[in-house]
């Protein structure tokens, strides 16, 4: 009986990854999964998407059918982290089985899964990391902790947002290494936050920046729809066709998507203009100045996206800014056919049966990460499984705040993490046993 519960979570998983790829294969390709996959064929490294993805689609390309073979990396690390998850937590075959098929299924995680997107990898490193924490609690071990370490450099390396939903798990590292006093974990702490930072960066790394920085976009979206709101043009030399006016802002504004801005080209994004440090310099002091100059109509945007953003409005959302499953055509990559197979077709029109409703709400698995939060912080629960729930929820939160000013848009997919770190946050909290080891070696 032993046996079967340790085999259990790792056949659930195994059977969760035939799933997958029965009823996706070969995945899905947005916009920028095919841009992506067409760097991994041979075109130039383009650093506004992490070429970190790139290298990993490069190297499946020699081992495994391309496309599809990036969805089975893919979806081996993800099923794999829930498995170790289920895992660490115990108890009978059943419960761990549970744990994988609720965690895996999940509506919202289940239909981002397919996607070969950036933001489903950072998700994959997080969840790998909350495993092998909670691994840790179980059998204590500074294996265990830097294992998760690494996954927390693997998954900030795919987003350059993740950095703040990696801060409150470096934390509960660096508090994990019990035998050492406060100001020792202090210094971990930091060592920690650097090697992340540093490892990242170095995964990312490309010789010679061929496109502008990421920000620049966001900086462009948030002048536009300031200069609406204030019927006057904002922008700093350099950054717009000479013939703008707020009229064609105005046309091309969408509250809750900044691409169609862009479309018409009268807003000078790389690659089609160069641009100088002056340039960028004023762009960057334009854009920090809107919350202070501007303030009424900064904060009217960014609350209105935020709304979209956080499921407030899923009548008005389009449904594509949630799951996207399509194959997008670009440049020269070959013709790719959609899983077109019966269980595709059972499954995926249920999925999009629930995007409107709450399951697929971010706000409500916000609440309740904020609600979890507060009843640990009331109950002083900090160590043990309910401390590292305490380190996943405010990670759940971390992830989502800074998107309220930050954010381009509104996709569902960068609150994926949240979503699944409510999930294995609220398992903490009920599931694990109390007889939980944790100390530390």
């Amino acid at each position: 009986m032993k046996r079967l519960s340790v085999w259990a979570p790792w056949l659930a998983a195994l059977a969760g990854i035939a799933f997958t790829l029965l009823a996706f294969w070969p995945g899905y390709l947005s916009w920028d999964s095919a841009y992506q996959w067409w760097q991994a064929r041979g075109a130039p490294l383009d650093p506004v998407h992490p070429p970190v993805m790139v290298r990993i689609w490069m190297l499946s390309r020699a081992l495994l059918p391309d496309p599809g073979g990036m969805l089975l990396l893919q979806c081996l690390v993800w099923w794999s982290a829930l498995g170790l998850f289920a895992q660490a937590l115990g108890g009978p075959a059943f419960k761990r089985v549970a744990i994988v098929l609720v965690l895996g299924l999940w509506p919202p995680l289940l239909g981002l899964l397919p996607h070969l997107w950036k933001d489903v990898w950072m998700s994959c490193g997080f969840a790998l990391a909350v495993a092998l924490l909670a691994m840790d609690l179980r059998s204590p071990h500074r294996g265990w902790r830097l294992s998760a370490l690494l996954a927390l450099t693997l998954a900030c390396a795919f987003r350059l947002n993740a950095l703040s939903a990696a801060l409150p798990l470096l934390v509960w590292i660096a508090w994990r290494e019990a035998s050492l006093g406060t100001g020792m974990r202090l210094l971990c702490l930091l060592v920690s936050l650097v090697a992340v930072q540093t490892g990242s960066a170095l995964i990312n790394h490309v010789p010679e920046e061929r496109q502008s920085p990421g920000w620049t976009m966001v900086a462009l979206w948030d002048v536009a729809a300031v200069s609406i709101a204030e019927n006057r043009l904002l922008f700093p030399p350099g950054w717009t066709s000479p013939d703008l006016s707020v009229a064609d802002l105005r046309r091309d504004f969408v509250p809750y998507v900044n691409v169609p801005s862009f479309e018409s080209g009268q807003l000078r994004l790389n690659p089609d203009f160069v641009h100088t440090k002056q340039e960028y310099d004023q762009l960057l002091r334009a854009w920090a100045a809107l919350p202070f100059s501007h303030t009424r109509a900064w904060w009217w945007h960014r609350v209105e996206l935020s709304s979209y953003l956080f499921g407030l409005r899923p009548a008005q959302l389009p449904d594509y800014l949630v799951l996207q499953p399509g194959v997008v055509a670009y440049a020269d990559n070959p013709k790719v056919q959609r899983n077109d197979g019966p269980l595709h077709r059972w499954l995926q029109p249920r999925l999009y049966r629930l995007i409107d409703t709450p399951v697929f709400a971010p706000w409500l698995y916000l609440l309740l990460s904020l609600l979890l939060l507060a009843w640990q912080m009331l109950r002083r629960a900090f160590s043990g499984a309910q401390g590292l729930a305490v380190a996943v929820t405010a990670s759940s939160l971390c992830l989502a705040l800074p998107l309220t000013v930050l954010a381009p848009s509104s996709d569902f997919r960068y609150l994926g993490w949240s979503v699944l770190a409510t999930l294995m946050a609220l398992m903490l909290t009920l599931l694990y046993p109390r007889r939980g080891m944790t100390s530390s070696r």
